[in-house]
């Protein structure tokens, strides 16, 4: 049989017991949302990274390809240039083609531009205003090609604007 002395101090020793389990399970819970909200941070950062380097990849050529421009213009004026010997035209509209190619396979894509077309300026950039049959503000003609990067304008048309 427990004697009454006992019983008081097996109760007070269940009550610590109970007191302990309870603090070790509410510190198991903060411990648990702690890491629950970890885990899920590290997921969206994962997430934020592999976005980042998926646009460092897309757009981190675009010095190189604003470069390349640079010689397609030049390929552009000597075709206009060489009217009058057809092999060399020839062999120069080749490289050009093939260069178009490749900045095209890298995403480039050239700004379509028609005279009487609406001025964008999210597209296009006025160099001048002038007399034109077409309607006031909108293209008259374009003076250099506009090009986009996987969407993203990298150079803007550059053109005449109707007064």
């Amino acid at each position: 049989m427990v004697e009454n002395g006992n019983l008081e101090d097996l109760e007070k020793e269940i009550s610590e017991i109970k007191e302990k389990l309870a603090s070790a399970e509410k510190q198991r819970d903060e411990y648990l949302d702690g890491w629950k909200r970890a885990k899920a941070d590290f997921i969206n950062y994962k997430k934020e990274e592999t976005e980042r380097f998926s646009m460092f990849a897309k757009f981190g050529n675009e010095a190189l390809i604003l470069e390349l421009l640079v010689v397609l213009d030049s390929f552009n004026l000597g075709l206009a240039i060489l009217k009058d010997d057809a092999l060399a035209e020839k062999g120069i509209s080749l490289i050009k083609n093939q260069l178009e190619d490749l900045l095209k396979k890298h995403g480039l894509e050239k700004i379509a531009v028609s005279a009487g077309e609406k001025f964008d300026p999210g597209h296009h950039e006025a160099v001048s205003e002038i007399e034109s049959e077409h309607l006031p503000g909108t293209i008259a003609e374009e003076t250099e090609k506009g090009y986009t990067l996987n969407g993203k304008v990298i150079r803007p048309a550059r053109v005449k604007v109707a007064k």
